[in-house]
């Protein structure tokens, strides 16, 4: 019976890990890619969105939500709004091509997600606002600009979980088998 426990609780992690491991291998990648026009742009300035290839339906609808600092006063380059979270574009043949103004207190990232209201496609872009003469990358022979998407990683810490998980289970049923071995 004990043995039969501690094997059952190191399959059942066995086969969360085999599960959750292609989580990682297979992260999340964009139907289609957006491109911005320039990448990095001044306060006051516009950029403009374009999909390379079909990712959104027909002529469909298409919400925007921004994050950034003073994000709130983004707006379609062609319609004054107050808040992101109303931004709509058309996807045109189901491509986008939306102009956005920044506004003149904007410097930062921002981060664009582009959703679909019908197909629910999601596409991801970032454009940086810095102000005229401010560098925006390292000069020459300086040191290269590095990182990572935390985002990309979700794969990795779903596995580490399930794997946590699964050797606790395992540590508790060895503790529960000695103590129950002690007593008798």
């Amino acid at each position: 019976m004990k043995t039969t426990i501690i094997r059952a609780v190191a399959a059942l992690s066995l086969a969360a890990a085999a599960v959750l491991a292609p989580t990682a291998a297979n992260a999340y990648t964009d139907p289609a890619v957006i491109s911005v026009t320039p990448p990095v742009v001044a306060p006051g300035g516009s950029a403009t969105f374009t999909t390379d290839r079909k990712g959104f339906d027909g002529d469909e609808d298409v919400a925007i939500s921004i994050t950034g600092v003073a994000a709130k006063g983004v707006a379609l380059a062609s319609i004054a709004t107050e808040t992101n979270d109303s931004l709509r574009t058309k996807a045109v043949d189901g491509k986008i091509h939306a102009q956005v103004r920044f506004p003149a207190n904007a410097t930062g990232v921002y981060s664009f997600t582009f959703t679909g209201t019908r197909s629910g496609v999601v596409l991801h872009s970032s454009v940086t606002v810095t102000p005229v003469g401010a560098p925006s990358a390292p000069a020459q022979g300086g040191l290269a600009v590095t990182g990572f998407d935390a985002g990309s990683t979700t794969g990795l810490w779903l596995t580490g979980a399930a794997l946590l998980v699964g050797g606790s289970a395992v540590g508790i049923g060895t503790v529960i088998r000695r103590r129950r071995a002690s007593k008798s």
